[in-house]
């Protein structure tokens, strides 16, 4: 007897934690406020922008691209602060999946931050159907290999922070005039390298 309410406490424990692992999936970032402010500048003018909207040193650090179109974006966020970091991802929402751009650089209040991509970031795709286009690709050999596009600027996961990211369409990307056809990833991993949640947050047009 001993022995079968053991087994059925650990049931019920392992339900539970799913259900709330699928809750956390679904709701995760519901506590976090997320605004992003974005700007597509000429190449020319990246750098200039970057700096506008709080880059430090960016005369140094970007540079425009005139193959290839820049977003730079201004994200600022509130919520309780959280072990691990937030990884950023814009996505261009005029192709269906939303196509992943590749990112740059940021700076957040600690200096400049670079990019980076996970194999543990391809969970996000088997979770979102709006983030599949960072699925792994199959190659001709059976073999798969990561989205060679996809890519995260990180931050730390404080309470209140904010973050200057630029990002590049791909070279034949039709050009983007309105940023509200972008959209933010905005995803909590943890400081194991787990990805916790992804946040969906819409990009605003510019006036």
């Amino acid at each position: 007897m001993v022995a079968l309410v053991s087994v059925t406490i650990a049931v019920l424990a392992t339900v539970d934690r799913f259900v709330e692992r699928e809750r956390e999936w679904a709701h995760g970032g519901d506590q976090v406020a997320v605004t992003v402010e974005a700007r597509l500048p000429e190449p020319d003018q990246v750098t200039g922008t970057a700096a506008a909207l709080g880059w430090p040193h960016a005369t140094d650090r970007v540079r425009g691209d005139p193959d290839r179109q820049s977003v730079v974006l201004r994200l600022r966020w509130s919520g309780p602060p959280r072990k691990g970091s937030y990884q950023v991802m814009v996505l261009d929402n005029r192709n269906s999946p939303p196509r992943a751009l590749s990112p740059e650089g940021g700076s957040d209040a600690a200096g400049d931050t670079g990019f980076n991509w996970a194999d543990a970031y391809e969970v996000l795709a088997a979770r979102y159907d709006w983030l599949a286009d960072t699925a792994a690709r199959e190659e001709s050999d059976g073999t798969e290999s990561g989205a060679p596009h996809a890519g995260a600027i990180g931050t730390r996961a404080i309470g209140d922070g904010s973050l200057i990211a630029v990002f590049r369409l791909d070279p034949g990307a039709l050009p983007l005039d309105d940023p509200s056809r972008l959209v933010v990833a905005f995803c909590h991993v943890d400081a194991d390298g787990e990805v916790r949640w992804a946040k969906r947050v819409p990009v605003p047009p510019s006036y």
